[in-house]
């Protein structure tokens, strides 16, 4: 919406009216922005024009609009929007202070307040460009991209080589998921203004998001040699140096972005975010809770402190933090996940239960909530939910090591269909031969099933990929003590106690004992 205040101005500037006597026409000049008058200036020689009792009605309207203008660019939005008031009144059929209020309206998020202004503009003037634009804006912003991109091509009828139109449409495009569509705007904005930043950093954020690194580093460089104090363009490029495993560039990044916005909620997130990826949990936190001082309704820094917290074994504030995300974002899925796979950890498998279930409300595709569901089922001694959410999750995934071996390991535990676990245990080693995981619940399946010399293979292929792993530990202390190693069983028993306290407690429940 900046851009937009500019070119009202000048549209002011073409409107207002000169008099005779000398000084109420240098008030004139000042006020339009003549002879590069700054804004002081400008609200001076306005003010100078509205004082003089010497216009008319039409004319004292752009004037007012003049004003209204250079305020709302000074950051004056209620001043301006009194001054868009006036000139209305004054001058009811300018659309301008109209359009003006509406780009105030905006500002201040009143974004059905600015449809009703820009509406009201474009009643008065159709084919008036910025208006268009603005109202384009007002449309996305209440979430109806078609009518936002109707406004935009209307617009682009009227003024083919309009960037900001052609800019805005892409973003619009690309909330519809019209990826293709949305680069092709911001590029054809590039050929007719190759210095335009906005367009370059928007067409990066479609690059990087179809997963095209390497391009949108080149867009998001470009757009900060045009505009080097872009912190958007710094984030952006910041998210991909992330994903390229260029952390001390992205770091360096975040922190400019911190420099020039201090004071800004969004840039301690993006702190945070940076101090997350390059393993710095309690950086992350520290970023995390200056984000959430200035943004106490920021869900999404609740929820990512949390993750933070839990990587640090805070598993208490974890929980309230992720409990307080979704008080503010009831519904919100990433923080269900998270607090269900706290609960999982915790052994409080029916809220692990409930709050995957509320995810799978939402996608009953999501294969994460489905198996952390079905293990959740399973430690709950469920084991038909369980087995039906191991089902589903291979329909959905056939070829996921991951879905298999949850389904392997949900018969193992119930010991049913063992001959079925096994093969979908033979099949996650297959996929994934580094996973212990598939070794573990294969390990039990041949164990419940008296294979005790394979089961012991399993269990040692896991503890080799994964020394600590209590349950492996636990599971060949079983099979040696059937194969009448007790001396090294009773030292395995003893260090899977170490390693977790309640796992023989966590087994005896299903009827696997010494």
């Amino acid at each position: 919406m900046r851009v937009w205040l500019a070119s009202l101005l000048a549209g002011g500037a073409v409107l207002a009216a000169g008099s005779a006597q000398a000084q109420l026409l240098q008030s004139w000049h000042d006020c339009v922005g003549d002879g590069q008058a700054g804004p002081l200036q400008q609200i001076n020689g306005c003010s100078e024009v509205i004082r003089s009792g010497l216009e008319t009605p039409p004319h004292l309207a752009v004037a007012f609009y003049n004003r209204g203008v250079v305020l709302q660019s000074q950051g004056e939005i209620e001043r301006a929007i009194a001054d868009y008031d006036r000139a209305a009144s004054l001058d009811p059929t300018l659309p301008d202070p109209l359009a003006g209020r509406g780009a105030a309206r905006f500002a201040k998020a009143d974004f059905a307040g600015a449809l009703a202004d820009y509406d009201a503009a474009l009643r008065s003037r159709p084919a008036k460009v910025d208006a268009l634009i603005g109202r384009g804006a007002a449309h996305a912003a209440l979430g109806d991209f078609p009518a936002a991109i109707g406004d935009y091509d209307r617009a682009l009828e009227i003024a083919p080589a309009s960037t900001e139109a052609l800019e805005a449409r892409g973003l619009a495009y690309a909330r519809l998921g019209e990826a293709e569509r949305a680069a092709a705007d911001e590029s054809r904005a590039i050929a007719i203004d190759p210095r335009d930043a906005a367009a370059y950093r928007n067409r990066a954020s479609l690059e990087a998001a179809r997963g095209a690194l390497q391009p949108a580093l080149a867009d998001y460089g470009a757009a900060l040699r045009l505009a080097p104090g872009d912190t958007y363009a710094l984030a952006g490029r910041a998210w991909v140096l992330t994903r390229t495993g260029d952390r001390a560039g992205a770091a360096a990044d975040y922190a400019a972005v911190l420099r020039l916005r201090p004071n800004d909620a969004s840039a301690q997130f993006d702190q945070g975010f940076a101090r997350a990826a390059n393993g710095d949990a309690a950086g992350a936190v520290a970023a995390y809770t200056a984000a959430i001082a200035l943004d106490p309704k920021d869900a999404g820094a609740f929820n990512n402190r949390g993750d933070a917290e839990a990587a640090q074994g805070q598993f208490r504030q974890a929980k309230a933090d992720f409990d307080q995300a979704l008080a503010l974002r009831p519904g919100y899925r990433l923080a269900l996940a998270n607090r269900a796979s706290l609960a999982l950890q915790a052994g409080d498998f029916a809220a692990a239960a409930a709050d995957y279930s509320a995810v799978l409300q939402q996608d009953p595709a999501d294969l994460e909530a489905r198996l952390g569901r079905a293990i959740a089922y399973g430690a709950d001694k469920k084991p038909t939910l369980s087995l039906a959410d191991a089902d589903a999750a291979v329909r959905l995934a056939p070829a996921s090591a991951e879905a298999l071996n949850t389904r392997c390991w949900s018969r193992a535990l119930a010991g049913q269909a063992l001959e079925a676990a096994l093969a979908d245990c033979d099949r996650a080693v297959a996929l994934k031969p580094d996973a212990p995981e598939a070794y573990d619940s294969r390990g039990l399946a041949r164990l419940r099933r008296g294979d005790y010399a394979p089961a012991l293979a399993d269990y040692e292929t896991a503890l080799k990929l994964r020394p600590q792993m209590a349950s492996a530990r636990f599971g060949r202390g079983l099979a040696e003590l059937k194969l009448g190693r007790s001396e090294e069983a009773r030292a395995d028993l003893a260090a899977a106690a170490k390693l977790d306290p309640d796992v023989a407690a966590n087994y005896a429940r299903f009827g696997v004992t010494p």
